[in-house]
């Protein structure tokens, strides 16, 4: 029995009231939250995708907990799904080791060069009636080893710290023995903790492909603190591979390793870096209030705020002297990518085999999209090597869209654009031929600017569905 008191920036986790009472620890076993802790080791401090499809912009406490509801009888992948997501709860979720104690239902996760801390609230099975966590749901990133050095050090002052009163006690010793051979096996571990980050299969052909061409600098000059076992700030190749679909084949591996060796050695240039200055380490909030705050200030920063015609983000690009390429992958998960920061010449590649690169409209929304990485999604490390695709953060893709669309249709241009009261079919053609944008991103943008409604919203959806599906004939 013990007690531990879980404090993370000034927000006590483990603090609890019942009847008047207040207590800041929890008082337990300890030895299952101890022996747990080292066996998921890695997954907690390296480990970021989830292991289901989720578009939840939440963090992990939402995310898991939402699939974790999700199984249905005539769901055929429901089973599959659930039992992912709680093996998944199994490696991040603390109140999986509390094995009957009154725990807070708190997850730890990699993101990026930062760990997430997020907690929902929710009571705990066979919890007293009453009973709170003073710290309701939230959510905070920290730097990697902020987490990782309090955890460490809990571990390995638990394991060197026998009770005299239990020195005799064969139980007692016996899990202390076990925790030192986790700890002892933590440090002598020569396999990367990298190979978490990047799921099954991908690590070694990644690794491979770089040493090929001996660039092993870009894929395995990690930082490595040396008294914790853990990776701080992901080499550049890592960071990138690590957010793609686990299954990407060895064309498009060489593909995007060509792409950043080719933009390596390289600086911003200083328009760019007085932007990126001003908005470092922004944090990720609401997705789509973020990227309209951030356009908005990108354009007011290039007088471009009041502009009475299309915007041309190839000039912007230009002008911040981020070079923008096309090449076409064999995947279309990849939508683009992003390099920029510290060792990167800033570049956008565009990959036109995605099916919203198919046409320039479509184009101009990617370059906009990766545009955000650059200036908004660099690492600690101070540097962002980004491919944007359904493997990458949700919140992270979703605020880039939003960024995109408030960058190329700013709302002064929209509104004296628009010529009814009522966008039509004809109208919304007009429209997006004005702003050279394409009619699936404007019915969005109209949306979420008020100018149409739901119905709105669903009729000119449905329309530009029922255009793709029978173009018209050729004149």
């Amino acid at each position: 029995m013990g007690e531990i008191e879980i404090t993370a920036a000034g927000v006590c986790l483990t603090a609890s009231g019942l009847d008047g009472h207040r207590q800041s620890h929890v008082g337990w076993y300890l030895s299952p939250l101890l022996g747990w802790l080292a066996d998921n080791w890695h997954a907690l401090l390296h480990e970021e995708r989830y292991s289901w499809p989720s578009k939840t912009v939440g963090p992990a406490a939402i995310a898991c907990r939402r699939a974790l509801g999700w199984i249905a009888a005539d769901d055929p992948n429901g089973e599959e799904n659930w039992c992912n997501a709680q093996a998944w709860y199994g490696r991040h979720g603390i109140r999986f080791a509390a094995t009957g104690g009154i725990f807070p239902d708190l997850f730890v996760r990699r993101f990026a060069d930062d760990i997430e801390l997020s907690w929902s609230g929710l009571p705990a099975e066979f919890s007293p009636p009453g009973l709170a966590f003073e710290s309701a749901a939230g959510q905070l990133r920290l730097p990697v080893m902020a987490v990782a050095k309090p955890l460490w050090r809990t571990l390995c002052w638990a394991a060197e710290h026998i009770p005299p009163e239990h020195a005799e006690h064969a139980g007692f010793r016996s899990d202390v023995a076990a925790l030192q051979g986790k700890i002892q096996l933590l440090r002598d571990s020569t396999a990367p903790p990298e190979r978490t980050y990047f799921g099954a299969g991908l690590f070694d052909r990644v690794r491979e492909s770089f040493e090929q061409i001996g660039r092993l600098d870009l894929f395995d000059h990690g930082s490595r603190p040396d008294d914790v076992p853990c990776i701080e700030e992901f080499s550049p190749a890592v960071a990138m591979f690590g957010g793609v679909e686990p299954t990407l084949d060895g064309a498009d591996v060489t593909s995007m390793r060509d792409a950043m060796v080719d933009a390596f050695g390289g600086a911003d240039g200083s328009d760019l870096a007085s932007l990126v200055h001003e908005r470092a380490e922004e944090p990720l909030g609401v997705p789509h209030q973020d990227g309209d705050r951030f356009a908005t200030e990108l354009l007011e920063d290039l007088g471009l705020l009041n502009a009475h015609q299309p915007v041309d983000v190839r000039h912007i690009c230009e002008r911040l002297e981020v070079r923008v390429d096309t090449t076409d992958f064999n995947t279309d998960s990849i939508r683009g990518i992003a390099f920029a920061g510290v060792g990167f010449a800033p570049r956008i590649v565009v990959n036109r085999t995605h099916p919203f690169n198919d046409n320039e409209s479509g184009m101009r929304f990617t370059i906009a999209h990766e545009l955000c990485h650059v200036l908004f999604d660099r690492t600690r490390a101070r540097r962002v090597s980004h491919a944007s695709g359904p493997w990458a953060p949700p919140g992270v893709e979703k605020r880039a869209n939003a960024f995109a669309a408030y960058l190329l249709m700013p709302r002064g241009l929209v509104h004296s654009s628009i010529r009814t009261n009522r966008i039509d079919d004809h109208e919304l053609r007009r429209l997006a031929t004005a702003l050279h944008v394409n009619e699936s991103a404007l019915i969005e943008h109209l949306h979420n600017l008020d100018i149409i409604d739901d119905a709105d919203r669903v009729r000119l959806r449905h329309r530009v569905w029922e255009s793709r599906r029978h173009p018209p004939a050729p004149v």
